[in-house]
């Protein structure tokens, strides 16, 4: 039996995923292919569902199921007005833009059921708590589910209005980011003092958390209430990072922040964290499970999870890559795959994107007229350029899903190397100044390097780096001393864990500098075009598709 998850055109980060028997064949978000960040304006991931269709070998006809991860009907007009165009679904899958002759059966799963699907099916866990928080579902923006004996059971959900996800959302775009950039929040958070408190968010013992807003209140209503309170407080929206530069077409990378800024997003990440801790004891207490699965965009915040996994409020945690909103295309395929019987097969990688042979990236290379080498040993040949100091375009195998680079398309550095990590973000990034880079490592080797390590595959959860080896890794440890590790095995990525332990033989150092591979303000490269078109703007030295090999001049190897 064939299933065709998907995210869209409802919200953002639109997605596909193609599932066979409880198994993911194909999944990939449609940025990646048509290079637009987080797939804006309610897209259908039609480039997303003919790539799995594609690897599968099948077409949309051979498709049991299309499992939507939205369902339309139970979104009130308070929140969002959909145009009728929604009412049927058949204008969902217009002839133009997919091929078949008869649309299978379509079914729509609930957002938050989607999501919690995505995390508890595919971990570990027999029985665990299962938490969603994100900007908002349907009518719901945190959903307690209880995960046992292979099925999800609602347990309590918290209404849209009161959304922890827009609350960061909005502190996000107050202190000068686009509202879809959290992640950027969290890392400035580290950077100020949490000296601001937020009386309409209050922890509730029983439920979690309460704010106090109307529910009434269309979501810009709600926005803007956050606004005035921050206002109040006497803070002032920050403009600097909207100056655009014409001739760059890039914002402008002399940002600035008021200690004001930095403050309101450390203290907007203390009140984000002690929700999640309550939120996490009311599941523990009515599930009995000390296992936690989380899912939902704030489920991305690692400095959150990595504090909730120190707490010893619970005992594991799981996150699955893609816990955004692209992750609910697998979690409504899962679950739909669930209710007709089938076993979810439990996750080893998140490695079910394109993949590229070296024929197609050689035709690629000189379509642009380009010199390459061929090289025996890429991993030996990846090792010794980051061991001389030089930076990497690392592009094998499937892509990965998610927004962390996993190893498969990723810009790799030498951590211990002074000065990286302005280097890698002013001169091949082209990002913030202040954003922290993680690392790679050797999973059998973390915790000689880092505190309180458990496997961490998904670069999900902070830690600190221990005190005693900051110094010898600077390029991974952040300003307050954390770090977000990937920790890596032969048995999820062979050919990257290959690449770790040559380093280390060269280095003595069991890790290598992990950042995702796309400038500012773009989607992970997906093809190899992608990849050139990135190392020739930006200051990468050598790129690496899986056998094939391109240098800038500067590297005499």
């Amino acid at each position: 039996m064939y299933i065709l998850g998907i995210t869209g055109p409802l919200g953002h980060d639109a997605a596909a995923c193609l599932m066979h028997e409880g198994r993911i064949v194909a999944m990939v978000e449609e940025e990646r292919l048509t290079r637009k960040p987080h797939s804006p304006g309610g897209q259908m991931p039609y480039l997303a569902m003919e790539y799995c269709l594609s690897h599968a070998g099948i077409t949309l006809d051979e498709v049991d199921v299309i499992a939507l991860s939205w369902d339309q009907s139970l979104i009130p007009d308070t929140k969002i007005k959909l145009p009728d165009y929604f009412n049927d679904v058949n204008n969902l899958f217009p002839k133009q833009k997919i091929h078949y002759r008869k649309l299978p059966r379509v079914e729509v799963v609930d957002h938050h059921l989607a999501h919690a699907a995505s995390t508890f099916y595919f971990s570990p866990f027999e029985t665990a708590g299962v938490l969603v928080v994100d900007g908002a579902g349907e009518d719901t923006c945190t959903t307690l589910y209880q995960g046992q004996n292979g099925r999800l059971k609602k347990l309590d959900s918290i209404h849209h209005n009161e959304s922890l996800g827009e609350f960061y959302a909005t502190v996000t775009e107050f202190v000068g980011f686009d509202w879809n950039d959290p992640g950027k929040t969290m890392g400035l958070a580290s950077y100020g003092e949490a000296v601001y408190e937020f009386p309409r968010l209050m922890i509730d013992a029983k439920r979690g958390y309460h704010i106090n807003i109307e529910h009434s209140l269309h979501m810009t209503q709600v926005e803007n209430i956050w606004k005035r309170e921050f206002l109040r407080l006497k803070i002032k929206p920050n403009a600097s990072m909207r100056l655009y530069n014409p001739v760059t077409f890039r914002h402008s990378d002399h940002l600035e922040f008021a200690e004001e800024h930095k403050n309101l997003a450390a203290s907007a990440q203390r009140a984000l964290e002690q929700a999640y801790f309550s939120l996490a004891r009311v599941l523990v207490e009515r599930t009995g499970s000390r296992n936690l699965c989380l899912a939902g965009g704030v489920a991305l915040n690692c400095v959150a999870n990595g504090k909730l996994a120190r707490s010893g409020i619970v005992d594991d945690l799981f996150i699955q890559p893609a816990a955004n909103d692209a992750g609910a295309a697998i979690g409504a395929a899962a679950e739909i795959a669930v209710q007709y019987g089938y076993q979810i097969e439990k996750l080893v990688g998140p490695y079910a994107g394109p993949s590229f042979t070296n024929d197609e990236i050689i035709r690629s290379v000189e379509h642009l007229g380009l010199s390459y080498k061929w090289a025996d040993d890429v991993a030996e040949l990846a090792a010794e350029s980051l061991a001389q100091g030089y930076s990497v375009g690392w592009f094998q195998g499937r892509a990965e899903y998610g927004p962390r680079a996993l190893g498969n398309r990723s810009m790799l550095a030498n951590p211990s190397v002074p000065g990286i990590q302005n280097h890698m973000n002013h001169n091949v990034k082209f990002r913030e100044s202040f954003r922290p880079f993680g690392p790679s490592v050797i999973e059998e080797e973390a915790g000689d390097w880092f505190e309180h390590m458990s496997p961490s595959r998904y670069m999900l959860k902070s830690v600190n780096v221990k005190v005693d080896k900051r110094d010898k890794i600077p390029g991974v440890v952040h300003v307050d001393g954390s770090s977000r590790p990937q920790t890596v095995t032969a048995e999820t990525n062979w050919r990257y864990y290959d690449l770790l332990q040559k380093f280390k033989a060269k280095t003595g150092l069991p890790m290598v500098l992990n950042t995702s591979f796309n400038l500012r303000g773009e989607p992970m490269v997906c093809t190899p075009y992608d990849a050139v078109r990135t190392f020739m703007t930006g200051a990468l030295d050598v790129l690496i598709m899986e056998d094939i090999v391109l240098k800038k001049p500067q590297v005499f190897m």
